[in-house]
């Protein structure tokens, strides 16, 4: 496996790195061991297709239909993905990776922000302990989904470099080609990234762009469509296109946020009950400044930074807990940037209050105690604002 560039994200009192590499995944050597490798899927699809990486894997006696069969955790339903139980240690030895992390949403898109979003809730979601801090994964939706590398590679760079500065106790993504052409398509774009990152100041930095599509300043090789088609897994075929990569551009930092007494995370579903939770603590002290209208806050990009900014600059983060909120992507979006600022400060920053009970609620949320004002009670939602002031 070779490595072909990296860029280093410092992260306070340690370094992460995002790793650019050519080499085959199912036979990762020592040096380049990691804790979870990360695939992709169609929902309930684990068939061994020629040239997958599925395939690779079952040549060498590894099977992710029958760890499908035995999954560790199942967030299927909630994120579209699940985690493996730990490989044996023989199998840990020869491959070189500890679990798999599959990826398969029900509903797939052409859109980069939608499908490295989604990805990224699921790695954050298992990535919060030293057993599994260091990652591997191919350049996913750049298969059948038909995503091309120059698309998809400048959002999915934003989304790892955004969580890494923001908290998230990762030591190492890598990013991993299987051809030359894929190579020639990605370091341009990579190297591009670093050194933008590299002139920046710190503060800078935090702003990375949306990558708007501008002409490029420097047109990157085309890529041409090989005869030999290696799938990373049975979702990821490499197509890509021959177009050329937009440039990075990192925007200059907004207006500065303000600070917050209480940030508060519901599904829209419960917008009437929380505007009465509001309201039950501003009658009590009206000085509090609450966050709960993200109606202000533009879509796209920016989104997630918006909302990290006001938490981060939230004493506390208080989520509203329902069978809703687990299925929804902005809330995972918020309670994430709320964990991984707990990790940063090491301060006890989320509260929750089970607002109507879920039978299946994710052991990310249900590791918290809460408040309990099931089923839907509103007067006991009411009554709980003293806890919070």
């Amino acid at each position: 496996m070779q490595l072909l560039s990296q860029i280093t994200i410092p992260t306070g009192k340690k370094e992460a790195v995002i790793q650019l590499l050519l080499g085959d995944l199912s036979a990762i050597p020592k040096e380049h061991a990691v804790d979870i490798l990360v695939v992709s899927a169609f929902p309930n699809d684990y068939m061994a297709l020629k040239g997958s990486l599925f395939l690779a894997l079952q040549n060498k006696g590894l099977s992710v239909q029958a760890l499908a069969a035995n999954k560790q955790i199942d967030l299927v339903a909630q994120l579209g993905c699940w985690l493996s139980a730990p490989l044996p240690t023989e199998q840990k030895n020869k491959f070189n990776f500890k679990k798999i992390l599959c990826f398969e949403p029900q509903y797939h898109s052409s859109e980069p922000q939608t499908i490295v979003g989604n990805i990224f809730r699921c790695i954050n979601t298992f990535a919060f302990d030293e057993e599994n801090d260091e990652i591997a994964m191919p350049v996913l939706a750049t298969g059948y989904q038909k995503v091309p590398i120059q698309k998809m590679l400048p959002p999915l760079l934003e989304n790892a470099i955004f969580w890494l500065q923001n908290g998230l106790p990762l030591k190492c993504i890598k990013l991993v080609l299987y051809r030359q052409e894929q190579a020639d398509a990605a370091l341009p774009i990579f190297e591009q990234v670093k050194q933008l990152l590299v002139k920046k100041t710190e503060e800078e930095i935090k702003n990375i762009s949306d990558f708007p599509r501008r002409p490029p300043a420097v047109a990157y090789p085309a890529v041409a469509e090989p005869e030999t088609v290696y799938a990373p897994g049975n979702a990821e075929r490499n197509n890509e296109s021959t177009s050329a990569a937009p440039p990075v551009v990192l925007q200059p930092h907004s207006a500065p946020t303000p600070t917050y007494d209480l940030f508060i995370s519901y599904s829209h579903k419960q917008t009437e009950a929380v505007q009465e939770f509001v309201k039950a603590i501003q009658e009590k002290k009206d000085a509090l400044n609450i966050f709960y209208d993200r109606s202000s806050i533009p879509a796209g990009g920016l989104w997630i930074r918006k909302i990290s900014e006001a938490i981060q600059n939230s004493k506390s983060v208080l989520c509203i807990l329902t069978p809703e909120y687990s299925k929804s992507d902005v809330c995972w979006d918020e309670f994430q940037c709320a964990k991984v600022m707990e990790l940063r400060t090491k301060k006890s920053i989320i509260k929750t209050i089970n607002f109507i009970k879920d039978e299946d609620m994710p052991p990310m949320f249900a590791i918290y105690s809460y408040i309990d004002c099931t089923e839907a009670d509103l007067q006991k939602l009411k009554s709980s604002a003293d806890q919070f002031l």
